[in-house]
């Protein structure tokens, strides 16, 4: 492996991010201005690619450079100097500590609906001021979306940028990632940037159902995004998001571009105003703490086996030596309703220096922001039936002094019961331990179409989709 450098131009060279067949991104030093920098480079050998062709990967970098150049936007990673030495080009730009999307995604599939409409908020208006400047992304995915652990999104390599009025990167039209190039993209069709607007729906559909939106061989996938429309979101979430976000998906990802949204600035205005009714409809999403932005940055460490760039690492959510397993279960499930899906961490790393449910209920508390609800979720937590300690740990209380299970009636007389209130505030408090805010969605909705307890609890166990069917069978009752 080549030595890593000392210098590039005036950066001072710290360590290695990353490499791949084109070059290596460094961490660097700016002695100058005294700040950190990333720097991607291009190998030599590959600048003689026919470096004046507007499609040689020497051209797609330095078009990068001055795509980026032009636009002045918290949103996008700017670029701070651009130069070429005898090993190498190179680009000295902004160092984001985070983690991109994909890795975010890996780490947690469903994010809460605020925080997915917090990522489409902040990339459309980084596109907004891109396209202001005439320069169209082409190449928006998860992976060229950075997150840090304040919820700042960066959008980064516009590597295959086109810049309106300055004839750089006549790239060819089907150069970009499979599954959000737009339609006229595969079919050679002039481009604008409403072939971001595109992508940035697909974005969304991910965002929305954990799934791409089109998918298959490179070959099924160009097919279905010139001629087919994809499952709405709101059929394979299940009653987890919204319904009316169904049909700004199908404007973004329209065919033709006409169809499509205008502008970046009239998509985010739509999801705006998607929010806003889904707010007064009752079915507003918890506001999600800063922390949970880096808990989920967090998570995408963790599930790739590695920190950020520039932090000092994460632990793992392996189970801690001494735990009983079913008894982190039970408080990861009861804070889930309070933080959502980033419980489990939460809960894994505290219990390797608690000792007891009582410290490790009260650690993790912390998390909550509303003191009432912190309570709540302590009691919950800690009066629960057998909650075993830690192994060697002092026993918050014997088995025998403990509360006795409660004796459900049998599943046949209550499954045709008017459904109650009183029922339905059980559902949510059982549901939200295993699908965090969404739950009181899910309940509402399903509600409001059955009117039987039976029925009620039928419904929600094909809506819970990914948890284990028999034990929300019997944290219902039934």
């Amino acid at each position: 492996m080549k030595a890593v450098p000392e210098r590039i131009g005036k950066f001072t060279i710290e360590k290695v991010l990353g490499q791949g067949a084109m070059g290596v991104v460094y961490q660097g030093f700016d002695p100058h201005i005294h700040r950190r920098v990333a720097i991607k480079t291009v190998r030599k050998e590959l600048r003689g690619d026919g470096g004046d062709a507007p499609d040689s990967i020497a051209a797609r970098f330095r078009n990068e450079a001055q795509a980026v150049g032009r636009i002045h936007h918290p949103g996008v990673v700017a670029i701070y100097d651009f130069g070429e030495d005898e090993e190498q080009a190179y680009i000295a730009m902004e160092f984001v500590e985070g983690r991109n999307l994909e890795q975010i995604l890996a780490g947690t599939p469903l994010l809460p609906e605020a925080q997915l409409l917090h990522i489409m908020d902040q990339l459309l208006e980084a596109l907004a001021a891109a396209h202001a400047q005439g320069v169209w992304h082409r190449d928006i995915k998860p992976a060229n979306l950075l997150i840090t652990a304040s919820g700042q999104v960066k959008l980064t390599d516009f590597g295959i940028a086109r810049i309106a009025d300055m004839g750089l990167t006549q790239v060819a039209s089907m150069i970009g990632t499979p599954g959000y190039m737009a339609p006229e993209q595969y079919t050679g069709r002039p481009i604008d940037q409403r072939a971001d607007i595109f992508a940035a729906g697909v974005l969304l559909y991910r965002l929305l159902t954990g799934r791409p939106a089109f998918s298959g061989t490179a070959e099924a996938v160009m097919y279905q995004i010139v001629n087919e429309a994809p499952v709405p979101p709101s059929e394979l979430s299940l009653g987890r998001r919204p319904k009316a976000y169904d049909a700004i998906v199908s404007r973004a990802i329209a065919k033709r571009p006409d169809e499509r949204y205008s502008s970046a600035a009239e998509f985010r205005r739509a999801l705006a105003a998607c929010a806003a009714h889904s707010a007064s409809a009752g079915d507003a999403t918890v506001i999600v703490p800063p922390g949970h932005w880096a808990r989920a940055v967090e998570a995408a460490a963790s599930a790739h086996g590695g920190a950020p760039q520039g932090s000092s690492g994460f632990t793992q959510s392996a189970p801690p030596t001494g735990w009983d397993a079913q008894v982190l279960s039970r408080i990861e499930r009861s804070l889930a309703s309070f933080v959502g899906p980033m419980a489990k961490l939460m809960v894994r790393n505290a219990a390797k220096h608690c000792h007891d449910v009582a410290s490790l209920a009260n650690e993790v508390a912390q998390h909550i922001g509303e003191e009432k609800q912190r309570q709540q979720f302590i009691a919950t937590a800690t009066g629960g039936t057998q909650l075993a300690p830690r192994s060697g740990a002092t026993a918050l209380g014997s088995s025998a002094t403990q509360r006795a299970p409660a004796t459900n009636p049998p599943a046949t007389q209550l499954a045709g019961e008017p459904l109650t209130d009183e029922f339905k505030a059980h559902a949510l408090q059982v549901l939200a331990r295993h699908l965090g805010p969404i739950a009181k969605v899910v309940v509402k909705r399903t509600a409001e179409r059955t009117h039987t307890r039976g029925a009620f609890i039928t419904a929600l166990l094909d809506a819970a989709e990914g948890v284990d069917r028999t034990v929300l069978q019997r944290e219902l009752g039934n």
